[in-house]
């Protein structure tokens, strides 16, 4: 059969149920394969490669299968990347696949010809050109085991036009079903490492553990909140970590970090005697730079994780454990002894720790209740949260968004409800992000969070969005310029403002015209109302928000928070990263 027909007919039988992306001339023997098999395979029309790959990202990250994307050659090869770099970034399992110029006029010169090989092998954990339609099938099981198998990433193939038109024997077709979702083949760790491992969380005194992206692609959730329950262990979170517990767990203390963390939270893991960082890469915005805990101070640690590359590249561990986090921790609960006596060492601890999140939520109440124009974020948040449900996935940008969902959004229940890209914060990513959500749980609500810096960059997905006829709202922020960068420049350069501010736009007026409900909001008494309508409407909705300036109201990123009280003490700042 034909090479083109031979890939499509791979992903059906493996499982495959979307596809993102939009076609050039050089793929037209997939399309037409595609179309072949439209009734089992849907294939999601974007206006942008970035888009696919985003939306593709997200998907995986919502449903736990591999995300799909795929894109023309030449500029389409170069626009798709940024979401292949976030999934590879983030162990999210993605296949990108993009068409090519023929092999036979390889080094002619003719148009679009890039060498997509070494374009995409920064941002992949495999990618290769497919030269032969004869090896198209075995190539592209070869592919969905590579995303899925081990810790989970993105993988690209190179798709020649005269690969997808010639001939691939037909008894070389077939699936792989046990390669659509990731973690594939599940491993154990060693029995040894886990019995050390053990041995030292029993002996601990101040033990606490950091929950990491890795433990919400495992969706080792509800393994991570018995073992930390049973023993009374705080759990801190990653940003990609987040729902890893429900933050409503007595042993729940929030975000860790340099993003979105609570002050107690930070304090708490400085102060700890041993540190179990379970599917984190302990990069430098969960340990605040490699301050939580001291990168070289003796703080006793364990790293539990998929990938051994990753295991002990930061900190010195007295236990390297390497396997799958659902597995680990259900061997490592049974390696302990003595379980009641560890958890009734711990009790007062955790007391203690309920006395003081009580007393944060409290002081994120109190934040909440501004009636400022305008618009304070917090505010905007505690809306979100008074109205809307526990299990509603919420897709949000990179830049500001990040740390107040992060530290001030509830999650009451474990599971991915929030989708946040922190391997390169590539603004642009909830607008197509919230599609990729909607298709991977199309029974669930699901929210984009937005601001008017990322809506310039994807704003054509609004027409994706309602083409679609998709019941999602968006929550878009304005405040009229690159807040984060404008942030740094506020504390760290003298208020030096250059090349962050833009004109004001009729956000609300743009949604609308692509065919959404929209309003635009500056009282802050009209924001729960307007999302109950937004919500109950059904279809397409968009809330422009005009939010206060990070200027004037600073985010909680750590180090800001210590700037600007540096700042209005008179103490001169530096920034760090």
């Amino acid at each position: 059969m034909q090479g083109a027909r031979a890939l499509v007919d791979v992903l059906r039988e493996s499982g495959v149920e979307h596809i993102f992306g939009l076609p050039g001339d050089t793929g037209m023997a997939f399309y037409e394969a595609l179309n072949e098999s439209r009734s089992s395979i849907k294939h999601v029309m974007t206006r942008d490669e970035r888009s696919a790959s985003f939306m593709a990202d997200v998907y995986a990250r919502v449903s736990g299968r591999i995300g799909i994307c795929e894109g023309p050659s030449g500029g389409g090869a170069t626009y798709i990347l940024p979401g292949v770099a976030e999934a590879q970034g983030s162990a999210i399992p993605m296949l990108c696949m993009t068409s090519d110029t023929p092999v036979k006029q390889a080094g002619r010169g003719v148009l679009t010809e890039l060498d997509q090989e070494a374009l995409f092998r920064p941002v992949t954990k495999w990618n290769t050109r497919v030269s032969s339609a004869a090896t198209m099938a075995e190539t592209a099981r070869r592919a969905l085991r590579m995303a899925t198998a081990g810790r989970p990433g993105a993988v690209h193939l190179s798709l020649p036009t005269d690969s997808l038109e010639g001939e691939t024997p037909d008894e070389s077709v077939y699936g792989v079903p046990d390669f659509l979702s990731a973690p594939a083949l599940r491993t154990r760790p060693d029995p040894a490492l886990v019995q050390r491992a053990a041995d030292a969380i029993a002996q601990a005194s101040r033990p606490v553990i950091v929950a990491g992206g890795g433990v919400m692609t495992s969706r080792a959730w509800d393994e991570l909140t018995s073992f930390a329950e049973a023993l009374n262990i705080p759990v801190a979170t990653s940003i990609n970590g987040k729902g890893s517990i429900a933050e409503t767990s007595p042993v729940s203390v929030g975000l860790v970090g340099g993003n979105g963390a609570r002050a107690y939270t930070n304090e708490l893991v400085a102060d700890a005697d041993l540190v179990i960082f379970i599917g984190t890469r302990t990069d430098s915005t969960t340990t605040h730079h490699w301050r939580l805990p001291k990168i070289h101070g003796g703080t006793a640690a364990i790293q539990i994780d998929v990938e051994p590359y990753e295991i002990g590249n930061n900190y010195r561990l007295v236990a390297p454990v390497a396997g799958d986090a659902k597995l680990a921790l259900i061997d490592l609960f049974d390696a302990i002894e003595q379980k009641e006596a560890i958890t009734a060492r711990h009790q007062e601890r955790v007391d203690g720790l309920v006395a003081i999140r009580d007393r944060y939520w409290a002081d994120v109440a109190d934040q909440g209740k501004s009636d400022s124009q305008p618009i304070k974020p917090q505010r905007l948040v505690r809306e979100m949260r008074a109205v809307l449900d526990d299990e509603v996935i919420i897709v949000a940008d990179p830049g500001t968004p990040t740390p107040y969902i992060g530290a001030q959004y509830e999650l009451r229940k474990a599971g991915r409800w929030t989708v946040i890209p922190r391997a390169h914060g590539g603004l642009g990513y909830a607008i197509p992000g919230v599609v990729g959500a909607q298709m991977a749980a199309p029974e669930t609500r699901v929210i984009g969070f937005t601001t008017d810096g990322s809506f310039g960059m994807s704003v054509g997905e609004l027409e994706t969005i309602t083409r679609l006829n998709l019941p999602i709202v968006l929550i878009h922020c304005s405040n009229n310029s690159f807040g984060w960068i404008k942030e740094l420049q506020h504390l760290y350069h003298g208020d030096r403002y250059f090349s962050v501010d833009f004109n004001g736009v009729d956000y609300a007026g743009i949604a609308k015209g692509f065919g959404f409900r929209s309003w635009s909001v500056t009282n802050p008494a009209e924001i729960g109302t307007t999302l109950q309508i937004a919500l109950a409407d059904g279809g397409p909705c968009f809330i422009d928000v005009t939010t206060e300036s990070q200027i004037t109201e600073t985010p909680p990123v750590a180090a800001w928070v210590d700037a600007e009280e540096k700042k209005r003490a008179g103490i001169r700042v530096e920034h760090h990263g």
